[in-house]
C-alpha cells in the first residue's frame, strides 16, 4: 500500500511546482541535559505516569525567526473547570459535531458515523455512509461539520479516505442530508473525489464556502509543492463542489483551481476565527516543528522546503532550512512534537479567563494545549489534562459554551469541561 502511494505521488509530479529561493537556515543548538530534563517535565509526561512518548528523545532545537514563535511563558495552572465523561466505548473517534437535538454526531475512523445521545448512549452506525476500508491506519473517516443552515436543510459535510475495490486509496469530500430520526444519510453527493487525496478537516466560512485541509504523509512529500496535486493544501470549494471564481490559482496554468494555500504536511485542526473571520490551522510535521498558522489566500507555508522539525528518520528536511523567500513563517511551533489534532478558538462566556484562547489536542503528547493570544501572537501556553494519559483527537466548543474533547483509542470517550462550581 505504501508503494502504491509513492507511485501515485510520482504520477502527479508533472504539474507546476512552487520553488522560491532559499534565504536562510536555522541554527540548531543542542540543549543541555538540564534543559532536556525540564522539557521532558513540561512538554511530555513522566515515565511513571503514561509511559515514554515517542518524541521525548528528540533534541533538535532550530532557532526561531521571532522570539515568540516557540516555548512561550507557561501560564498559571487552570483550576476553573471540572471534567465529565459524556460517553465512552467509541472505537477511535475522529471528529465531533453538535446536533440541534442535543445529540452528538461523531465520526469513527474505521467505520463511519454514529450518533451519541445527550445522556451518552451510542447508536449503531448511521446508514448511507460508504464502507471505510484502508490498509493504512492513518486513513479513514475524518471530519464532519453541519452546514450553517442545517436547521433548515439538514446538510452535513464529510471528509474521508477509503479504498474502493480495485482502486487506490481515494479521498472524498461529500455532502448529505441527515434524516430527521438521525439514523441515515440521504441525498449523498460527492463534491470532490481523487485518488491519493487525504482530506483531514473541513470548515465553512460566513459566506458558505468550504475549506478543506489535506495532508501528505509519505516521504519524500513530492506532491506538497506540486500545484497540480490537492495534497498538502487548503482547498476552497462552493457548497456544491464547484470552484469559486476568485480562488487565487484559478488562472494559473496547470494548477488545481480549488487550491487556496500550499505547503502543509499533516494538518489535523482548522477553524474560522469567531472574531476576525481568519482561517487558522494546526499542523503535524514529521518529528518536531508542529505549527500554528493563519492561512491566507495564495500563500505558501513551506513544507517540506522549510521546517522547524526533521523527518521521521531523523534526517533534516531540505538541509534544515527554516526560512525561504516567499514562504510563510508559523505563528508558533513546537519541538518536540506533540502531534497536534483538533482545534478550537474559545468564544463563549462560561470561561471568561479563556476568551479568545486557542485550544489544540495532542496525540503522542497526550495533552490539551491552551494558548493565550494577543494581536495574533502567542503570549502564554498551558498544558492541560496531562494526568489523564490520553491521546486527544479533537476539541470543539459546544453551543452551550463548554469545551468538548474526543480521546483517540479503542475505547474512545467524549469529555466535557465545565466551570467549577
Amino acid at each position: 500500500m505504501k508503494r502504491l502511494f509513492l507511485c501515485l505521488a510520482a504520477s502527479l509530479l508533472a504539474g507546476p511546482v512552487l520553488a522560491p529561493a532559499a534565504v536562510g537556515q536555522g541554527t540548531s543548538t543542542k540543549p543541555s541535559p538540564e534543559l532536556l530534563a525540564k522539557v521532558f517535565e513540561e512538554d511530555q509526561l513522566s515515565l511513571e505516569a503514561c509511559g515514554t512518548p515517542r518524541n521525548v528523545a528528540d533534541d533538535y532545537r532550530p532557532a526561531p525567526l521571532y522570539p515568540d514563535q516557540t516555548r512561550a511563558p507557561r501560564l498559571a495552572v487552570s483550576d476553573n473547570f471540572t471534567l465529565d465523561v459524556v460517553a465512552s466505548g467509541l472505537p477511535n473517534p475522529w471528529a465531533l459535531a453538535f446536533l440541534p437535538s442535543g445529540n452528538y454526531l461523531v465520526t469513527i475512523r474505521g467505520e463511519g458515523l454514529r450518533v451519541v445521545s445527550a445522556d451518552g448512549e451510542t447508536s449503531t452506525p448511521v446508514s448511507g455512509t460508504p464502507p471505510i476500508k484502508n490498509a493504512i491506519r492513518l486513513l479513514g473517516m475524518h471530519d464532519v461539520i453541519l452546514d450553517q443552515d442545517f436547521a433548515y436543510n439538514r446538510t452535513i459535510y464529510l471528509a474521508f479516505v477509503t479504498t474502493p475495490e480495485g482502486k487506490p486509496p481515494t479521498g472524498y469530500i461529500v455532502s448529505a442530508k441527515l434524516s430527521a430520526d438521525e439514523k441515515s444519510l440521504e441525498n449523498y453527493t460527492i463534491l470532490r473525489e481523487q485518488a491519493g487525496m487525504i482530506p483531514r478537516r473541513v470548515v465553512q466560512d460566513r459566506d458558505g464556502r468550504l475549506y478543506v485541509h489535506t495532508a501528505e504523509v509519505i516521504t519524500p512529500y513530492v506532491t506538497v509543492q506540486n500545484m497540480a496535486s490537492p495534497q498538502g493544501k487548503v482547498l476552497r470549494l462552493n457548497p456544491n463542489g464547484s470552484v469559486p471564481g476568485d480562488n487565487p490559482f484559478v488562472a494559473s496554468k496547470g494548477a488545481d483551481p480549488s487550491i487556496w494555500a500550499v505547503g502543509f504536511r499533516d494538518p489535523q485542526g482548522m477553524v474560522i476565527h469567531p472574531v476576525t473571520g481568519e482561517l487558522w490551522s494546526i499542523e503535524n510535521e514529521p518529528r518536531g516543528g508542529d505549527e500554528l498558522n493563519i492561512v491566507g489566500a495564495g500563500r505558501n507555508y513551506g513544507f517540506p522546503l522549510i521546517s522547524y522539525g526533521r523527518d521521521n528518520d531523523g534526517k533534516l528536511l531540505n538541509g534544515g532550512l527554516t526560512q525561504m523567500a516567499g514562504m510563510e513563517q508559523p505563528v508558533y511551533f513546537w519541538t518536540p512534537s506533540v502531534a497536534l489534532s483538533g482545534m478550537a478558538v474559545y468564544s463563549g462566556d462560561k470561561f471568561p479567563a479563556w476568551k479568545d484562547d486557542v485550544f489544540a489536542g495532542g496525540l503522542s503528547g497526550m495533552q490539551l494545549i491552551r494558548l493565550k493570544m494577543e494581536d495574533g501572537r502567542v503570549v502564554g501556553e498551558e498544558k492541560l489534562l496531562r494526568d489523564k494519559c490520553k491521546r486527544i483527537r479533537d476539541v470543539r466548543q459546544g453551543p452551550d459554551g463548554l469545551l468538548y474533547i474526543l480521546t483517540d483509542d479503542a475505547n474512545g470517550e467524549i469529555w466535557r469541561l465545565s466551570p467549577k462550581g
